[in-house]
């Protein structure tokens, strides 16, 4: 796995910067209803929910990396924590919306951050994260599909989140800006959006 806390420095510049930020944190606009406070899981640098922020939202974020939540301390001073999306440090029904971008792919399991995003999210909340990266990369690229399990994959994220309490709701899409891989173009990257129901 990359070392963020190596990458952290020059991480914005070589994953599409500004332009690719802002057409993710467009996505999770839309399917975030309306200003509220918004945990951001793998906050990374910061730059999503400095636009989630700008927005009208509230962002608080975690993240593993050191040298990452250094970059995002510029971006949203004193509300970031350095904790695992899995064992998040804060109590239950506390947050209007939790999002997960370019994270869940990481994972080798992704149902102990589904579980915890699901505790921390309010009744009537929403869990909005992307999916299927891989795909994204090999239809971008003209490649034909991969049958492999994914650990974002849309049809796992969806039983996983009804397990919780989560309900697949709604849905969007974003251009992976300077994603492209050579002879391919920029993929479109799925979003999807869980409700909390009860």
């Amino acid at each position: 796995m990359l070392d963020y806390d190596r990458e952290a420095a020059h991480y914005d510049h070589t994953r599409g910067g500004l332009s690719r930020a802002r057409a993710a944190a467009s996505a999770l606009d839309r399917l975030i209803p309306g200003p509220g406070v918004v945990l951001d899981l793998a906050v990374g640098t910061g730059i999503v929910a400095a636009d989630l922020e700008t927005a009208g939202h509230r962002v608080i974020g975690v993240d593993l990396s050191a040298g990452m939540l250094a970059q995002a301390a510029r971006r949203l001073p004193g509300r970031l924590a350095r904790a695992d999306a899995a064992a998040l440090p804060l109590p239950g029904s506390c947050v209007d919306a939790v999002t997960a971008v370019w994270l869940l792919h990481l994972l080798d399991d992704a149902e102990p951050a589904i579980a915890e995003s699901a505790r921390v999210l309010r009744p009537g909340g929403w869990f909005v994260t992307t999916a299927d990266k891989a795909a994204a990369h090999r239809i971008a690229s003209g490649l034909p599909p991969d049958d492999r399990p994914r650990a974002d994959g849309c049809a796992l994220l969806t039983t996983l989140g009804a397990r919780y309490g989560l309900h697949l709701a709604a849905a969007t899409s974003f251009i992976g800006f300077g994603q492209a891989r050579a002879g391919g173009s920029d993929p479109m990257y799925p979003v999807l959006g869980f409700r909390r129901i009860g």
